[in-house]
């Protein structure tokens, strides 16, 4: 990768991003045609290929930029910084939700490159989620209040049955083409409200 990407303004950088995400969210790898990125950036193929050498690069490029920025959000909203699970999902959510303003095909890009099948990026895609998916696991288990729970939940199951949950959520929004941040902030909420209600009182 060329450092020079790098040394662009702010707005073109994410100009680019931004196209890069949409092609690739609408495509499959093989499909994605790099000359369509260029046009949807306003700049020449031969200059995106000045900033990243092949497809490859960038596509790798669009997927650690994305695990990093959602590192970043989730930080900044101080996701990790209370002890209540529930508090923690919305304030994910919130960090996630204020990225799809910034980068409104990101996530798509996300969950279509997580079904990616194409060798030369599948396997590096999918070791990748798995260690991030472990180590963010392993965060929340460590910093959660157990004691609100009922004794009767495997936390586990829960925890991965929330996350099934909102994924398969999502999917469905964009598949319908239907990405409204505040809409997804909303419905998203009262969910997480109601997956409290069931699993810490008892019933």
């Amino acid at each position: 990768m060329n450092d020079k990407f790098f040394k662009l303004p702010p707005e073109k950088q994410q100009r680019i991003i931004n196209a890069a995400y949409k092609v690739f969210s609408e495509n499959s790898y093989k499909k994605a045609p790099m000359s369509e990125i260029a046009y949807e950036s306003g700049i020449s193929k031969a200059l995106l290929f000045h900033y990243f050498i092949n497809k490859k690069e960038l596509y790798m490029y669009l997927w650690t930029n994305a695990i990093e920025m959602t590192r970043k959000a989730i930080s900044e909203y101080k996701t990790l910084e209370t002890a209540d699970f529930f508090e923690m999902l919305k304030r994910s959510l919130l960090s996630k939700c204020a990225l799809m303003r910034r980068y409104p095909h990101m996530y798509a890009f996300s969950l279509r490159a997580y079904y990616e099948t194409a060798p030369e990026i599948q396997n590096s895609i999918q070791r990748n989620f798995t260690d991030v998916s472990k180590a963010s696991e392993m965060t929340v288990f460590k910093k959660m209040d157990t004691s609100v729970f009922r004794k009767d939940i495997d936390l586990k199951i829960m925890y991965d049955e929330i996350l099934y949950a909102v994924d398969g959520y999502m999917l469905k929004k964009y598949r319908s083409d239907c990405i409204i941040p505040d809409e997804i902030e909303r419905e998203i909420i009262a969910l997480i409200d109601l997956w409290k209600k069931v699993y810490t009182q008892e019933v």
